[in-house]
């Protein structure tokens, strides 16, 4: 992998040694036991160790113990599943919750005929996300509508959490984001979750 300019803080990735911006990377820190700790928000305290947005270095350092070389061998000992596993975890508890806040401050909007709605109307939403099990006819209306208007599409969570995530009793297969700053959060997030996941898809 190629560096990456930037002008804020750089760091190495541990396990391909790609350089880049530190808020490109994810970052683990250790807790006081030893276990080797996913820091997404960069703000636990101690020495970090950086790891590409990929699902394939972080099996990487696992494999070539980069853990325990980075961390001088304090680390304990790393289960690569059960890393990659709870880091996917932690990125879907995220974009949940950034859609949870969404919904309780009311800049959400469900249901396809309100979502509708609003991609036609005088205030337009910042951000579509469809379910990832949505049915391709109404992915296909829906994505259509808001690229005429504009309103970026994202595709995330299945149609049962989306609908618990906005208080319905029912699935949604779509959510609309009226706020700029939910939004933004939202969209940083699941560019991460899909970074993540991309090379495990690809190979």
């Amino acid at each position: 992998m190629s560096p990456l300019d930037g002008t804020g803080p750089q760091r190495s990735c541990i396990a391909c040694r790609r350089t880049g911006d530190k808020g490109t990377f994810l970052r683990f820190v250790l807790a006081p036991d030893g276990t080797v700790t996913p820091d997404l928000e960069g703000k636990l305290p101690g020495r970090g160790a950086y790891l590409c947005q990929s699902r394939r270095c972080v099996q990487d350092a696992v494999a070539k113990r980069q853990f325990s070389r980075t961390f001088k061998g304090a680390a304990a000992v790393v289960d690569g599943p059960i890393l990659t596993a709870l880091l996917q975890q932690i990125m879907e508890q995220r974009i949940s919750g950034y859609l949870a806040l969404a919904n309780k401050a009311g800049a959400t909007v469900s249901g396809g005929e309100a979502i509708e709605r609003s991609l036609k109307g005088s205030k337009l939403p910042r951000l579509l996300v469809l379910a990832t099990d949505i049915s391709p006819a109404i992915a296909e209306k829906l994505a259509g509508i808001a690229a005429r208007s504009a309103v970026p599409v994202v595709k995330v969570l299945s149609k049962d959490i989306l609908g618990q995530l906005v208080g319905k009793e029912s699935d949604r297969s779509a959510v609309a984001v009226m706020s700029g700053g939910f939004a933004q959060s939202l969209v940083k997030e699941i560019e991460r979750y899909r970074n993540y996941l991309e090379e495990e898809s690809g190979r």
